[in-house]
């Protein structure tokens, strides 16, 4: 028989449960007991304290953990743990203190945020007679004695301390019950946690929702609201706000408070303008996110042409923070495309991540993961170790980063051609950025060879910058959305390069049948480019004789992009796609703003009535040209 039980259920957190457990090491004493439940984790949690007893169970959620560990437990008093919170140094001794001098049923005790992250609570209490107003059983111990029977809601996947709150009455001053307090803080509360079960919550990842009803006046008669009201608290966290409430009974089942501003996943009753309704999580298989698609690149170039080959097999969602109006009304034509919210919910089998900088985002809920590496090794990015899967572009891109890319694999890129033809030598590739290495130096040299050659020539350069004090012949072109027609007119492609992880724009080229000029980088012959055959080689150095350029090569090329697709198939998995996405469904806009449409190639004048996509209409309206009518 010990003094002290501590509960501390454990779901996949080792690395905040070992930090809690050095620290409950520092104060054990023979009469307390640490009872940690292993709630099906991944992988089975091992400790080398002997004082703590670890029970692995399939996973019941916490409400299942907590109830295990009562059910273990010896202890005359209960004090319960979150496995990713903190206590102080003092935690025990104070505690055990307090049971020695001052016997209870409930002790609350003072609590603060551990980390100056997401939102802070400071939850000080003055004196014995203070109380707390949150539910959590972690900012208070318990008497064995005192929760008797009573036991955790297993039906519900959160919120289960309120549920637990309504059938002790420890938040009720007048339901009989010996009270006392601790003003030290007790109780260090770990804000930052991604992907936390509270977050996950409110974002209505979980099983369990908040339902929030709504009266002015709740009547007598009102027995409906009842038997509706003790049916949803089963499963649900509810909340009734009223001014006037004539069924007293109502308070076991819900939290009945005056009117104030509070968010809930559904509203009921009456209407109620204060209420925000988290909308329902969009639910697909595959959500590839990136935080930035420029206007060019190859990053911007896969996300469309994934969603080309892979849409007849996959629901997709793009989501995206910063993208050229251009790009989402392109992709929108095929997938869903999305705006990132931070409010917002998504749950998915696959979560695709494009730059080594994207983050996953917590409100994300995803199966498994894929960073995707579109480039070789810089000194200022690291490779994301929290991803199930790595997927380098090319060889090259892998073997640059060594060590840090042992466990990805490697896919190459998708093409996607369409044949229209122009007339030009081209390049789209950025300026003015680092990570093309010596590329604006080479681009000038090669076209100063070129005026010294004597070789007439034009040369399109479509970057989202410029490059200044360039020959005549240099033309800086703005990017466009689809560059492949003039690819397809070009003699050449250029791209001089320090390197490339594998570039899509010579990737292109290749498949429409135009040479390439281009520096030795590693997965330049990667992507099946021959020397003489598709092409030049142009040294770093730039010591190149220009008038073999005169001999302009021709030849066939195909990209297997069949066996790229099973590749990324088999990766994926084999699902049955619902496509709900209907890219043909329009909606009307009137036109409130003089703009030029780049869609329709004209000029659009107030009052025009347009038909067009829902994500192109949401794009148009948010750029304040367009009202829906």
């Amino acid at each position: 028989m010990k003094t002290l039980s501590i509960i501390i259920p454990y779901y996949n957190s080792k690395k905040y449960t070992d930090e809690l457990l050095d620290r409950l090491d520092q104060q054990m004493t023979a009469d307390v007991e640490v009872i940690l439940v292993d709630d099906g984790s991944p992988e089975p949690y091992k400790t080398n304290y002997e004082w703590c007893t670890v029970i692995r169970q399939k996973n019941k959620r916490c409400a299942g953990a907590r109830n295990t560990g009562l059910k273990n437990a010896t202890g005359e008093y209960i004090q319960f743990l979150d496995s990713d919170d903190m206590v102080p140094t003092y935690f025990i001794r104070r505690l055990m203190k307090e049971i020695r001098e001052n016997p209870f049923d409930v002790c609350d005790y003072s609590w603060k945020s551990l980390d100056t992250k997401g939102v802070q609570h400071d939850k000080r209490i003055k004196n014995r007679t203070g109380r707390l107003t949150n539910p959590s059983v972690c900012t208070r111990c318990f008497s064995m004695a005192y929760i008797g029977q009573n036991r955790f809601n297993e039906k519900k996947d959160s919120t289960e301390d309120e549920d637990f709150s309504r059938k002790l009455g420890y938040l009720d001053p007048r339901r009989p019950h010996n009270h006392t307090a601790i003003s030290d803080y007790m109780y260090l509360y770990r804000t930052s946690v991604e992907n936390s079960k509270i977050k996950r919550f409110k974002q209505g990842l979980m099983k369990t929702k908040r339902i929030l009803y709504y009266f002015a006046h709740v009547t007598a008669d009102m027995t409906d609201l009842l038997d509706e009201i003790k049916e949803e608290d089963k499963t649900n966290e509810v909340w009734l706000l009223t001014y006037h409430n004539e069924i007293p009974e109502l308070s076991r089942y819900c939290q009945i408070s005056t009117p104030m501003p509070i968010w809930c996943h559904e509203l009921r009753g009456e209407p109620f303008r204060e209420a925000k309704i988290i909308s329902q999580p969009i639910r697909t298989q595959v959500v590839i996110y990136c935080e930035f698609c420029a206007m060019v690149g190859g990053i911007t170039t896969f996300i469309y042409n994934f969603c080309w080959h892979l849409k007849d097999y996959y629901d997709i969602t793009v989501v995206f923070e910063k993208m050229d109006v251009l790009q989402i009304t392109k992709l929108s034509e095929i997938v869903q495309t999305v705006r990132y919210k931070e409010d917002m919910s998504i749950i998915c089998d696959t979560l695709i991540l494009n730059r080594l900088t994207d983050k996953i985002k917590g409100n994300i809920s995803f199966k498994h993961s894929i960073q995707i590496c579109h480039a070789c090794k810089q000194i200022k990015y690291r490779i994301p170790k929290d991803r199930d899967v790595l997927v380098n572009v090319s060889q090259a891109a892998k073997e640059s980063w060594e060590e840090e890319s042992e466990v990805g694999i490697v896919i190459h890129n998708m093409s996607l051609i369409r044949s229209e033809r122009c007339l030009m030598l081209l390049s789209a590739t950025r300026v003015n950025t680092t990570d093309k290495g010596q590329n604006d130096h080479r681009m000038r040299k090669l076209a100063e060879m070129l005026e010294a050659a004597g070789i007439k020539y034009i040369w399109l350069n479509f970057a989202d910058g410029s490059l200044r004090d360039m020959p005549a012949s240099f033309v800086n072109m703005k990017p466009v959305a689809n560059i492949q027609p003039y690819i397809e007119r070009a003699d050449y492609l250029v791209q001089l390069s320090d390197v490339e992880a594998y570039s899509m724009s010579i990737l292109e080229a290749l498949e429409l049948g135009t040479a390439v000029l281009a520096t030795p980088f590693p997965s330049l012959f990667e992507e099946g480019f021959v020397d003489g055959k598709h092409g030049y080689v142009i040294p770093h150095n730039m010591r190149f004789d220009v008038n073999k350029l005169l001999n302009v090569p021709t030849f066939e090329f195909h990209q297997d992009n069949a066996k790229i697709i099973k590749q990324w198939r088999k990766l994926l998995g084999n699902t049955k796609p619902k496509h709900t996405y209907d890219p043909g469904e329009t909606v009307t806009i009137k036109c409130i703003k003089r703009y030029r449409d780049t869609i329709l190639n004209e000029l659009i004048t107030p009052g025009r009535i347009l038909k067009v996509t829902q994500q192109r209409a949401d794009t148009i309206v948010e750029s304040g040209y367009a009202v829906r009518v």
